[in-house]
């Protein structure tokens, strides 16, 4: 069984956690925001300023360092850095988040998501804003969906599912205590 775990953006983790014992039971995917907190293994960046930044200082010499086609092309074929292939058409917050999304579903049975808040979507007063993230939500729902035969588990979710979110069976929550317990065994 192939597990991996993939960090939203936000997460920060709970110092009374260790890391590496979650990692043995999977790879912790995220963005270049999740690194320096996290040790992230495989670390994606969709911003080609950021990405040309910590190419330049060898970031991929510490990590899987992934990065989209056109940003590889723009950089001059940087060594050592992966590859994803795709844009966004959607005006969303969190590049990172989805790209790891769709990264991992590939490669796993089960993606544990940690820092993720799949509550019911709260009204914005700005409507621009409002619009980023209903497209955000809308990704990452089509990702679960599209992958349905990946389970996803919101790992320490302590609201309800957003009803957007309830028609994916494929969709569950666990306490991380529950889920390192399962996963020792």
């Amino acid at each position: 069984m192939n597990i991996n775990w993939v960090l939203a953006n936000s997460y920060i983790p709970d110092p009374t956690v260790n890391l590496d014992q979650l990692k043995t039971c999977g790879a912790f995917w995220g963005g270049w925001q999740t690194w320096r907190a996290s040790g992230t293994d495989n670390v994606i960046c969709h911003d080609t300023v950021k990405a040309q930044e910590l190419t330049q200082r060898a970031f991929h010499a510490v990590c899987n360092f992934y990065i989209s086609n056109s940003t590889y092309m723009t950089l001059d074929r940087p060594t050592g850095v992966r590859l994803y292939e795709g844009e966004f058409v959607h005006d969303t917050p969190n590049h990172e988040e989805i790209v790891a999304l769709h990264l991992t579903a590939g490669i796993s049975d089960i993606v544990l998501l940690l820092g993720f808040d799949l509550s019911e979507a709260k009204p914005l007063p700005d409507r621009l804003e409002q619009h980023r993230a209903t497209n955000y939500r809308n990704l990452i729902r089509q990702a679960m969906k599209d992958n349905a035969q990946t389970q996803w588990v919101l790992v320490d979710h302590d609201q309800l599912i957003g009803k957007d979110f309830g028609e994916l069976a494929n969709l569950t929550t666990d306490t991380l205590t529950n889920v390192i317990g399962m996963l020792a065994h």
